[in-house]
């Protein structure tokens, strides 16, 4: 397993070369790819000068948004589905072989039946231009009860059925597991072990308020890792692990909860929690080749400095 930043999972807004030099100061391995933007770059500049700063940063690939709209009309669906096939060689160029997609909750056009299988159909289509590239597709879903308030039918909206879905999807398809889902709906744990083996894509932590019951929990109550550890950020791992699995894991939090933390703050606990997790589920932590920056009070370098100046990445 690796240690991974998103600037959605973590909502971040800032120059690739600083939201780089941060995740590098604060222990991460990997951080995921804008492939849209990823796609603009090397449409207009090339595929190496995409590449240029997370290769010179020595950063793993995380995940990446597929971009397509699952549950979308069949034209839409149709549309983005015939622009996959060259973002996704894109992506492999980039060394991001692991996308991900949210299921929706509920439909007011289709039943549980029909929705399922249209999934299904779908998820065999996409499955069959993964498979050119040897990328994963990683499913979510979405817990959260406010989510499906007023929809005539609900769908997949626990662990469980989302397994449902993936057990009979392409193999291309796995899961995400995500501690905040499975705490919303109550779910053990050890159901991440029932993730067909190799098809567990990213796991995500987070943490949530102890004072809230689970079933009233809204995502604005999705805390950073660690924050009141009502959710076990190590029993998760320790899962993971017995899972067999050697992929992402990303910290999660709504933007609501993370109001007046500063960016560097953000990413410098969320580092820390991650390692606490890692030593309590008796990770191995690999030493980072990368040495931080040390700045004074007005945010200019302190000395020498062993880190984007000194890569070429500023």
């Amino acid at each position: 397993m690796f240690r991974n930043l998103s600037t959605v999972g973590l909502p971040l807004s800032g120059r690739p070369s600083e939201l780089i030099e941060l995740a590098l100061s604060f222990g991460f391995d990997a951080m995921d790819i804008d492939i849209l933007d990823f796609q603009q770059q090397a449409d207009a500049f090339g595929v190496p000068h995409a590449r240029r700063l997370m290769v010179s940063a020595r950063l793993k690939s995380g995940c990446f948004h597929l971009p397509v709209q699952l549950a979308a009309d069949d034209a839409v669906f149709k549309e983005e589905l015939a622009a996959l096939p060259r973002r996704l060689e894109l992506a492999a160029a980039t060394e991001a072989m692991r996308a991900v997609a949210t299921v929706a909750p509920a439909s007011d056009e289709h039943s549980f039946k029909d929705f399922f299988e249209l999934y299904r159909s779908r998820l065999h289509d996409i499955g069959e231009l993964l498979a050119q590239h040897d990328i994963m597709l990683g499913l979510t879903f979405r817990p959260e009860a406010e989510v499906r308030e007023g929809k005539a039918n609900q769908f997949i909206h626990t662990f469980e059925g989302l397994l449902g879905l993936v057990m009979v999807a392409h193999e291309r398809i796995g899961a995400v597991a995500d501690a905040w889902a499975l705490h919303v709906t109550g779910e053990p744990l050890e159901l991440i072990a029932k993730v067909p083996k190799g098809r567990l894509v990213e796991v995500r932590l987070s943490d949530a308020p102890g004072d809230v019951p689970a079933a009233e929990l809204t995502h604005a109550h999705r805390l950073m890792p660690g924050d009141t550890g009502t959710i076990s950020l190590a029993d998760v791992l320790t899962q993971a692990k017995a899972a067999g699995f050697d992929g992402p894991v990303t910290p999660w939090a709504d933007r609501a909860t993370l109001v007046g933390r500063g960016r560097e703050k953000i990413v410098k606990l969320a580092g820390d929690r991650l390692e606490a997790a890692w030593k309590d589920a008796g990770l191995p932590i690999v030493p980072r080749w990368f040495t931080p920056v040390q700045r004074d009070q007005f945010g200019r370098p302190i000395g020498e400095e062993p880190s984007f100046i000194g890569a070429g990445l500023e």
